[in-house]
């Protein structure tokens, strides 16, 4: 998890990268809602909602219709 002292950016390993995937594209895909923890050094940072859209190209997504990177996700998991 972050280190709030120094704002160091976790490092995730293959597992975690794997499950931010299957939750950004299950919450996609059967448009239901997930919850995505981003990397801020400065505070806590949760997107909570149903991704819209998932951009490959920009390696954004897209919820309630605000751009965040894919790449500052350091957790996720879907809301039942």
């Amino acid at each position: 998890m972050m280190n709030k002292l120094n704002g160091e950016r976790p490092e995730l390993n293959a597992r975690e990268r794997e499950e931010i995937m299957r939750v950004l594209m299950e919450s996609l895909g059967l448009q239901t809602a997930a919850e995505f923890r981003l990397y801020d050094p400065y505070e806590e940072c949760v997107v909570v909602g149903v991704v819209e859209r998932v951009d490959p190209y920009t390696r954004t997504f897209t919820v309630e219709s605000d751009r965040f990177k894919m790449a500052d996700i350091i957790r996720a998991s879907a809301l039942v």
